[in-house]
């Protein structure tokens, strides 16, 4: 499970099972952000990975993690930088 958000749109949740949701602050927003979610997946072959999913939204302009599920120790994701 992960989470992104974009800018001015509102907030993505991929659940992990090929499942997303979308919150905005209005109905409008959201359900425009629904499209862009569905836009950007497109690109994402079925069944998917995690990986390729969270690329696809990451490549949605305005787009940043918020939160991402692992089973590693602090520092140890792919990509994350560990603290000194």
């Amino acid at each position: 499970m992960f989470s992104v958000a974009v800018k001015g749109y509102g907030i993505v949740i991929w659940d992990g099972d090929g499942e997303w949701r979308t919150f905005g602050p209005t109905d409008s927003l959201s359900a425009t952000l629904a499209d862009r979610v569905s836009y950007a997946l497109e690109t994402v072959p079925s069944p998917a990975e995690e990986r390729d999913v969270r690329e696809a939204l990451l490549s949605i302009s305005g787009a940043g993690l918020l939160s991402a599920d692992c089973e590693h120790g602090p520092g140890e994701c792919e990509g994350e930088a560990g603290l000194s």
